[in-house]
């Protein structure tokens, strides 16, 4: 499963590019894209930016930040 980040004034459209995606998930496993760079930046820097942020799957489902990282916690997370 694919999971994207979309920012304020970003569309379903805009998931396309690399900076919208978060990562994957395949067997328990995260690995993450150049969006989950981004989304620890905005926690770690920006963190009034959070409210406006939405996070989708690859079925368009949304999820809260809350609801992400409680999945986030539930993987491994692939590092380089």
């Amino acid at each position: 499963m694919t999971y994207y980040l979309l920012l304020s004034g970003d569309s379903e459209k805009d998931s396309i590019y690399e900076t919208n995606v978060l990562g994957e998930e395949s067997f328990e496993t995260f690995y993450p894209s150049v969006g989950f760079m981004i989304l620890n930046r905005i926690i770690n820097q920006q963190p009034e930016l959070l409210e406006s942020l939405q996070i989708l799957d690859d079925h368009k489902k949304p999820y809260t930040i809350t609801e992400f990282l409680d999945k986030l916690e539930q993987w491994r997370i692939k590092t380089a």
